[in-house]
């Protein structure tokens, strides 16, 4: 749900619906660049795509399985058999996705 939509749902039902934005969405491909490189920095390379900001990280043994790139919020995700190369696009950003980042982010400062 678009932001914009959820702030005209609100004033509508007049409630309290912060809730769903834990879930993310409604982030332009911009925003999404902005909140993935606040959390990763420069330890991934991200591109803004048209569908959001595509990861791609080549490292060995990443700490990965292909249902992490499988979730909602991910889209066209690839993860190398040997577990030495991953790209994602992330389409929305909720705590899946934010977990995800810290979890590749740790793993590259630790190596």
């Amino acid at each position: 749900m678009a932001a914009r939509g959820l702030d005209e749902l609100m004033e509508q039902n007049e409630a309290e619906l912060d809730f769903l934005s834990s879930y993310g969405g409604g982030e332009t491909p911009e925003e999404l660049v902005e909140l993935v490189t606040k959390i990763a920095g420069d330890a991934l390379k991200i591109k803004q795509v048209k569908d959001g900001a595509k990861i791609s990280l080549k490292a060995a043994n990443l700490p990965l399985v292909a249902s992490d790139i499988a979730r909602h919020g991910f889209i066209k995700g690839t993860l190398a058999e040997d577990k030495s190369s991953v790209s994602v696009t992330i389409t929305a950003f909720g705590e899946e996705q934010k977990r995800f980042i810290e979890r590749l982010t740790e793993f590259i400062h630790n190596e």
